[in-house]
């Protein structure tokens, strides 16, 4: 029986999920529904990507019977609203990364769904991805990993007109890009909070934003992690990790990475093919991966994914608001 989704949001991460999902086998995925604050919009969404019906409101997408899961895909400034209300509908919930923007409200649906028993996952792709397990099995030959590097930074999206150079749509580094930096560091390291966070940057930007920051975690066990993250220049975007038995390489771009590399030796890992639409996105492809682990999860009856636990997303939201208290960033203010 095919797994029956609603899609909050119509816009370009959407499009990506939807298209991604149809490179899975015919018949294990059916879109039901779509919803979204510009209704032409979400029409002409529908019509791209045969969606069965576009509704006039979330709540109508909530309290469809024949909804299964949601797919919320709008801006991190909304998620928490568009959450709560899937989850009090009791719909299971897979919920585009930063879930929330402060741990306030990442806890408050993370214990909204504990209590509504229902399936809940931020949508971090990259630990879906089949070279994230081969990851851990190449590192368990190596030694336990000591010290990791890894950087983000992209051109450009400092400016003006640019998404994350604004407050009001969850902008700056350390919720949108610093989730994937932290979500590899405990994918290395196991879910466990640091016992130490420094985090230094720029000035913040003239709307409260953070534009470039460094952050060193400090482990158990003697292990240390740092990464940075820029808004306004290009970055390798690569993940390194050492141990005593050598270092691997997480190509770029490490979130969504086509190959590593175990001493040097490198190892593709091809992504899906036959996408009937282009992606907005670098390796949107990999969202069948995320798309194809919320199936065989609902399947199994769980309410959280094995490869992206509510624990690590906790874990995570720490992570971040501690960053955000020491360099003084407040999306509320």
């Amino acid at each position: 029986m095919a797994t029956r989704w609603g899609i909050v949001g119509a816009g370009k991460i959407s499009h990506d999920f939807l298209t991604a999902m149809g490179t899975l086998p015919i018949g294990e995925h059916r879109v039901v529904a779509v919803a979204a604050r510009d209704r032409e919009r979400a029409m002409e969404f529908g019509k791209t990507h045969k969606v069965e019906k576009v509704l006039n409101t979330y709540e109508e997408l909530a309290k469809d019977v024949e909804v299964e899961v949601v797919y919320v895909g709008v801006i991190a400034p909304a998620h928490r609203e568009m959450v709560k209300l899937m989850l009090t509908n009791e719909k299971a919930v897979l919920c585009e990364k930063p879930l929330g923007l402060s741990l306030a409200e990442v806890t408050e649906m993370v214990e909204l769904a504990r209590q509504k028993n229902v399936f809940f996952m931020e949508a971090v792709w990259s630990r879906t991805f089949p070279l994230y397990d081969a990851l851990t099995e190449r590192l368990s030959s190596l030694g336990q990993p000591c010290n990791m590097v890894l950087t983000f930074g992209q051109a450009g999206n400092h400016l003006p007109d640019q998404r994350l150079a604004w407050k009001k749509n969850g902008g700056g580094t350390v919720l949108d890009w610093g989730v994937y930096c932290i979500q590899m560091i405990l994918h290395v390291f196991g879910p466990e909070m640091p016992s130490k966070v420094v985090a230094s940057g720029l000035a913040l930007n003239e709307d409260g934003v953070d534009i470039a920051m460094s952050v060193a975690l400090y482990f158990s066990g003697s292990r240390m992690a740092t990464f940075i993250t820029d808004l306004r220049v290009d970055l390798p975007c690569e993940a390194h990790i050492s141990s005593s038995g050598g270092q691997v390489k997480v190509a770029a771009p490490f979130w969504c990475p086509p190959s590593i590399e175990v001493n040097g030796v490198k190892e593709d890992f091809p992504l899906p093919s036959g996408a009937k639409h282009p992606f907005h996105f670098t390796n949107s492809q990999g969202l069948a991966f995320e798309a194809a682990e919320v199936r065989r999860c609902l399947k199994l009856g769980l309410t959280e994914s094995p490869k992206m636990s509510l624990e690590t997303t906790m874990i995570i939201a720490r992570v971040q608001q501690e960053i955000m208290n020491q360099l003084g960033i407040d999306y509320k203010a």
